[in-house]
């Protein structure tokens, strides 16, 4: 999928300043949103209310970075929206690629795949290469790519500049990495690239496990980012305490625990007991996700005609 990229003299540009903190954290959202899903610079309104909120919204349309319905704004590319629905100043190329061009580029790499492996199954090029295998080894692939500078038919942002503008309100886009995944109750992360290429195996997390040093600072920063407060040592202790059982019962398997474990201290809600009291669990009780899955198995063989209760 492409990236949304913002341009780094947007922190200083009139538009950005008066749109204030708030609003440009929805901007940036949507923006991100429009480049994954290709709407062409469009923000439907019900995702615009969802991550922000009306003052916010008004805050773009006033700083000329959102357009609504019926906008005068005399820039070419700047479509207009349905109503209820929003349009990201700008857009389009030659910063942002259009729906048509994304796709177009992806069909060109689906075919430019198919060539290679056909060329390297054919027992004709084993010794050789014909001159479009041969001509293509130093290369890479369009989005095999780690180099990050985006190319006119790349980039994602906000094209030729209106009266007001400058580069600061561009942004790019650069095909993204993969993302983990979670299939059928088996947590699956992918390595990078994708490519299954030196992927370590998958397995249930060990009975021992703990985060790394690294793991539980990146855990602290992102809490105290989030104004949550600092987990002690005996808090951190109870989270991967409670982390490896939830991960036990739910039959997660994976090549890697750190990044999950950080996603689950950043959120986690310690309860402090109360003074001299001491937090018992009984001999047999279920955790809660025990519990939930008990509860859709009675479900379950009540559907199939059982008589659980």
């Amino acid at each position: 999928m492409p990236w949304f990229v913002v341009d780094d003299n947007a922190h200083s540009h009139p538009k950005m300043i008066a749109a204030g903190n708030a609003a440009l954290g929805l901007w940036l959202r949507c923006g991100a949103y429009a480049a994954q899903h290709l709407t062409d610079g469009i923000v439907p309104g019900v995702i615009a209310r969802m991550y922000g909120s009306r003052p916010q919204i008004a805050k773009l349309l006033a700083a000329g970075l959102w357009h609504e319905h019926g906008h005068a704004c005399s820039h070419p590319k700047c479509a207009q929206p349905q109503p209820g629905d929003y349009f990201i100043h700008d857009y389009l190329a030659p910063y942002n690629p259009s729906r048509a061009e994304v796709t177009a580029k992806r069909e060109r790499a689906a075919e430019k795949k198919r060539k290679q492996r056909a060329a390297q199954d054919s027992p004709a090029d084993r010794d050789g290469f014909d001159d479009d295998s041969h001509e293509n080894r130093g290369r890479f692939d369009d989005d095999s790519s780690t180099d990050r500078t985006p190319e006119n038919d790349d980039a994602a942002g906000h094209g030729d500049a209106s009266p007001g503008d400058s580069r600061g309100t561009r942004a790019r886009a650069n095909p993204s990495p993969p993302l983990p995944s979670h299939k059928g109750g088996a947590g699956r992360e992918s390595t990078a690239g994708g490519s299954g290429r030196g992927r370590e195996p998958l397995s249930p997390i060990p009975a021992d496990w703990q985060p790394s040093d690294e793991d539980v600072a990146a855990a602290q920063l992102a809490r105290s980012d989030a104004g949550r407060e600092q987990l002690t040592p005996p808090q951190l202790a109870a989270v991967t305490r409670k982390f490896r059982q939830r991960m036990l019962d739910d039959q997660v398997q994976a090549a890697a625990w750190g990044g999950r474990w950080q996603q689950w201290a950043e959120t986690e809600r310690t309860e402090q007991p109360a003074v001299g009291g001491n937090v018992v669990r009984l001999p047999g009780a279920m955790t809660k996700s025990q519990q939930q899955r008990a509860g859709l198995d009675r479900l379950r063989d009540r559907m199939n005609g059982g008589t659980a209760s």
